[in-house]
């Protein structure tokens, strides 16, 4: 998922629908449904890439709300529409013109939404977060595959991975006390408080913690920035468990991974969040340190990475090029219209590139490869990506829950769309059995050749089945026969100046072209 974002936050008055009557409900639930409903509808009308049809958003949702009792129903017939469980009708009432205000529809479908809820059984016992989840979802998903709502818990998970979050600087697994610190982050405060590597965490707060999931003890471990946490650890050779305080900070997850290969620095970028671009540069600059003037080229593994930050994308991308398009989005709303252009400066100063991808390289991840790509920086290796072109916008709801509406496609540097056949590898591993005959018949002239799968690509329509369906036959994700055979063409590649020079020459998109 990318997450390009912009904060929309309507501020409307909650007035009762006059379209529609109210039911007997708690007046302080009319009112958080009205604002939440109206976020919803505003909002997305607002940023989604295509107008809203109100009539079949509206629907969509009530149909959601099968989710939470099989035996509801809401049925139109002519202009009017009708709310039953189990045959039983619960309420009907005249639809709404196509052509009223996202404002009207909201307050319409929340009318709705109550009356099923005072209905009692399971409609009238579910939670009132249970039916923004059931209804936004089946709503969202007459829009596209991509726009979803996040409730204000998963919110706040997402919310941690992209920005960060009060932590204090340990990665733990599981344990049957509870759970092992498994890593120790220097500098934070984890390490200041003396916690090593191996110590068990029983409790948290004086809760103890036995039989929690590790999602459950992240969240007790995280809290405020500047607040403190009091855990009580075993640990080995030490007879009584230990009382230790221990403040937060914030800690923005690390998603770059460096490993040195011989000459070579492989760096693992697992997602895109506020800090990627950051620690790719300093991943390169510790590579240098470690390896000194023997370094001879860079491997970026973008596999089963599927996404982030727009903004880390374009200035990942912008660390390893001089000048030119990184990535362009189109979309209706104003704003979504951009052109994302690199500044002078290449932090690895032209050493060889070779960029890892597969199946599970989306969004972010595809902006940044068919950047590299396409201005001849790199060569990449493996097989055709996932094809997520889209960039998801951040709404903020009203109960803290979050929106990710799409509101823009990206265009790739040589103009072809990402959407849907994603980004066709220089050199195809899909189903290889060596890294030798792979990269052979990749630099061939003949019709699995580089050249030529590139060419189709570059040209397909995205929006004919016919050739979709071709293109995706072209490179396909499927495992490999035994090793990892990507890595070692990345290695063969390095090694041989000519052979990287003729990929690069190969899928390198001539200026003005």
């Amino acid at each position: 998922m990318t997450g390009h974002k912009i904060r929309l936050i309507l501020a409307v008055p909650i007035l009762l629908a006059a379209c529609a009557s109210q039911p007997d409900v708690d007046p302080d639930l009319s009112n958080r449904m009205h604002s939440m409903f109206r976020a919803v509808y505003i909002d997305v009308d607002s940023v989604h890439l295509s107008p809203l049809n109100m009539q079949q958003f509206t629907l969509a949702g009530l149909d959601g709300l099968r989710g939470i009792d099989p035996d509801f129903k809401a049925k139109t017939e002519g202009d009017d529409i009708t709310l039953s469980v189990s045959g039983s009708e619960i309420r009907s009432e005249r639809l709404l013109d196509p052509s009223d205000s996202p404002q009207d529809w909201a307050d319409f479908a929340t009318s709705l939404v109550l009356y099923a809820k005072a209905s009692g059984a399971a409609l009238g016992d579910a939670p009132e977060e249970t039916y923004y989840e059931k209804f936004i979802d089946s709503a969202l998903r007459t829009l596209d595959r991509f726009s979803r709502y996040a409730t204000p818990k998963a919110a706040a998970d997402l919310k941690a991975e992209r920005e960060g979050f009060g932590g204090i600087g340990v990665v733990i697994e599981s344990h049957p006390d509870g759970a092992r610190i498994d890593q120790i982050e220097p500098d934070k405060p984890a390490a200041g408080a003396g916690l090593v590597s191996g110590d068990r965490i029983v409790a948290i707060d004086g809760t103890r913690i036995t039989g929690m999931s590790l999602r459950q003890v992240e969240r007790l471990l995280r809290g405020p920035i500047d607040t403190v946490v009091r855990l009580t650890i075993v640990r080995i050779g030490l007879p009584e468990p230990l009382a230790v305080t221990v403040g937060r900070t914030r800690i923005v997850p690390n998603t770059v991974f460096l490993q040195v290969i011989g000459d070579h620095a492989l760096i693992r970028i697992s997602s895109f969040n506020e800090r990627t671009s950051k620690r790719i540069s300093e991943a390169v600059s510790q590579a240098r340190q470690e390896i000194g003037p023997a370094l001879s080229g860079l491997i970026i593994d973008l596999r089963g990475n599927l996404g982030g930050l727009l903004d880390q994308a374009i200035d990942s991308s912008d660390l390893f090029l001089d000048e030119g398009l990184i990535s362009r989005a189109d979309g209706r709303h104003p704003e979504s219209h951009q052109r994302f252009m690199a500044e002078l400066g290449d932090i690895a100063s032209g050493l060889p590139i070779v960029v890892l991808i597969n199946g599970a390289s989306a969004s972010s991840a595809e902006i940044l490869a068919s950047a590299l790509q396409d201005h001849g920086r790199a060569v990449l290796v493996g097989m055709n990506s996932f094809g997520k072109g889209s960039i998801q916008t951040v709404l903020d709801m009203p109960n803290g829950g979050e929106l990710y509406v799409t509101w823009a496609r990206f265009v790739a540097p040589s103009g072809y769309p990402l959407q849907r056949l994603g980004v066709m590898p220089t050199i195809c591993t899909s189903g290889a059995s060596d890294a030798v005959s792979a990269l052979n018949t990749a630099l061939s002239d003949g019709p699995n050749g580089a050249r030529t799968l590139l060419m189709q690509r570059r040209t397909a329509d995205i929006n004919d089945e016919t050739s979709v369906k071709r293109v995706l036959a072209l490179c396909p994700w499927e495992p490999h026969a035994s090793g990892d055979i990507d890595l070692s063409i990345a290695e063969l590649l390095l090694d041989s100046p000519t052979l990287l020079r003729r990929a690069l020459e190969i899928a390198r998109v001539p200026d003005g072209a």
